[in-house]
């Protein structure tokens, strides 16, 4: 299994070049480069959620505090005192935190149901519906946010994979097969995310801008002129 280090590199040196390569195409604006770059960085650690003792598993859930307990804040705004949304900021990061981490750590275990593409794709309509609906991205913005916290994410499932096979030695770990793979083998599990994930799909904004302009051929004809010098 490739460590921390790894994982957040190699994501964050491949999410950058896909980013410059989107706004060399001019599919992304230079404001947007940034955002889709950390993406697809923290999409390369996102597989680790599920590794509750590692320093991905409480930076994750820490983040995802934070943000929860900020949004909440500022949907109170104009209702409570400055007193009272101090109160309602700290009950929410601690119930996140500590209370949901903990129940999420019960029920979850390393190299499962997150270590599949089926995973990688729910956090992808995840990401794709809290862009367009809390943050108000466009449709095509959105689904590009989402794309590069699977790219991310795919990027973590193959280094697993890669360093479950010890080239020196000529072998295979036992671990092999065990970070990409398309669903889990706790058929209960994969049904849940299954849900989880239709219902993520059900509530994506349209996908006509993304498709048309990410999918196409046309789009990456001017490669060639600007690749090099």
């Amino acid at each position: 299994m490739a460590n921390f280090k790894t994982h957040i590199s190699v994501a964050a040196a491949l999410s950058g070049c896909l980013a410059t390569g989107f706004l060399g195409v001019e599919v992304a604006s230079p404001r947007d480069v940034g955002l889709y770059f950390a993406l697809g960085t923290l999409g390369g650690i996102l597989p680790d959620i599920d590794a509750h003792k590692s320093i991905p598993g409480r930076m994750l859930f820490s983040f995802f505090a934070m943000v929860l307990a900020f949004l909440t804040l500022f949907s109170r705004a104009s209702v409570y005192s400055i007193a009272e949304l101090s109160i309602v900021w700290l009950v929410t990061y601690v119930v996140v935190r500590y209370i949901i981490f903990q129940m999420f750590a019960r029920l979850t275990v390393h190299r499962g149901i997150f270590h599949s593409i089926l995973a990688a794709v729910f956090f992808w309509l995840l990401t794709t519906d809290i862009a367009y609906y809390v943050f108000k991205l466009s449709p095509l913005g959105s689904w590009l946010s989402g794309l590069f916290v699977f790219f991310g994410y795919l990027i973590h499932l193959i280094l697993d994979e890669i360093y479950s096979v010890d080239l020196i030695g000529i072998k295979i770990k036992r671990s092999f097969g065990t970070a990409l793979k398309i669903i889990s083998t706790n058929m209960r599990s994969t049904a849940l995310l299954f849900l989880a994930t239709m219902l993520m799909f059900y509530m994506t904004p349209s996908a006509e801008k993304f498709v048309r302009t990410v999918l196409s051929f046309d789009t990456y004809k001017s490669v060639k002129v600007k690749l090099l010098p």
